[in-house]
């Protein structure tokens, strides 16, 4: 039996952390099922998962439907686009059966991306093959206003996007996966066409298809900074996010001065891919007003440790000093009210 192969590939870089990676992986469920209850779906294709954040990773090879298994998906710093699709080239090459002049292979590789942001590697020559690519249809989902449609309009010349990376925009799009799987499956099944019949795409105010007519937004940039923290008291880790807030502070008036980030939620994480050499944005601890508690212990402070790395700590006041111990490195050591340097990642 021909195949027709589904490649997945999601962006699992830090800012779809909270509700755009929940959804995502309800979506990943949802899929799962609808395509179960199909029929020619069920007989024919079969699912790959590439997540790419801090490094782009298979994490479930070409499987059928019955023997497919969600998997969990783990964060990263950085949005490894272009490893991603070195990557599925490798793996596709490898797990796609190619016709010969005894053999039909398998149908063409139907291949949905999704992403929340721009890349933070080296994507161009990637994505020139990719268009330039007629043994495989590639779909790229933009989510949310950090897209940047050049990018994938690079890629491929079949683009949506959606305002908003929330529940209701990838819930949309993971049923038109569906959909439009189904669709292919009965496509290739009646007629062994080339050419993949896709489910028609329902437009709305937040959700649209992409053309030439189609302006680029503004992208505002270094829009979040993350810190990468551990609890003091039971060392586990969590995601703490800053979003800039409008203002400024410094500079005359506070013109020309730096942009202030305020607290946009604590998110504890049970696996994180630590971020590589090559980090995002750092900025100072004075741009970053109010944040949120600890969401173990409810600390209000962080602190960073000589080791560079950052935890929680009780709030500590200007002149006074406090003994704790850090829960990446065991080091004891004391801590003082001061600003530095924090931040990273990206994506």
């Amino acid at each position: 039996m021909r195949k027709l192969p589904i490649y997945i590939l999601l962006d699992t870089s830090e800012s779809m952390v909270g509700e755009p990676i929940q959804a995502v992986e309800q979506g990943l469920v949802t899929l799962l099922s609808a395509l179960r209850k199909d029929p020619y779906a069920l007989e024919m294709a079969h699912l790959s998962v590439i997540t790419f954040g801090t490094a782009a990773k298979q994490a479930v090879p070409l499987t059928e439907l019955s023997q497919f298994q969600t998997p969990k998906l783990i964060l990263g710093s950085g949005t490894s686009l272009g490893a991603a699709l070195e990557l599925l080239e490798k793996r596709i090459a490898a797990e796609v059966t190619k016709s010969t002049a005894e053999v039909k292979g398998d149908y063409k590789p139907l291949v949905f991306l999704m992403t929340d942001g721009e890349p933070t590697d080296r994507w161009e020559s990637a994505a020139d093959r990719m268009m330039k690519n007629r043994s495989l249809q590639l779909v790229a989902i933009g989510c949310g206003q950090d897209t940047n449609l050049n990018t994938l309009r690079r890629i491929t010349e079949l683009v949506i996007c959606g305002t908003e990376a929330n529940q209701e925009t990838l819930t949309k799009f993971f049923k038109w996966v569906s959909a439009s799987v189904a669709t292919a499956s009965q496509s290739v099944d009646k007629t062994g066409e080339s050419r993949i019949t896709l489910e028609k795409f329902p437009q709305d105010d937040a959700i649209k298809v992409v053309d030439e007519t189609t302006s680029q937004p503004k992208i505002e940039p270094n829009r979040f900074v993350f810190l990468h923290n551990k609890c003091v008291k039971n060392k586990k880790f969590y995601l703490q996010k800053f979003a800039k807030s409008g203002s400024k502070t410094g500079g005359f008036l506070g013109l020309g001065g730096k942009e202030v980030y305020k607290g946009a939620g604590t998110f504890p994480l049970d696996d994180f891919e630590q971020p590589g050499a090559d980090g995002g944005i750092s900025v100072s601890t004075d741009v970053l007003g109010e944040g949120n508690p600890c969401p173990y212990c409810g600390n209000e402070g962080w602190a960073m440790c000589s080791c560079g790395k950052t935890h929680c700590t009780p709030a500590v006041k200007q002149g006074q000093t406090i003994t704790l111990t850090c829960p990446w490195c065991n080091t004891t050591d004391t801590y003082a009210s001061s600003n530095f340097s924090v931040g990273g990642g990206g994506g």
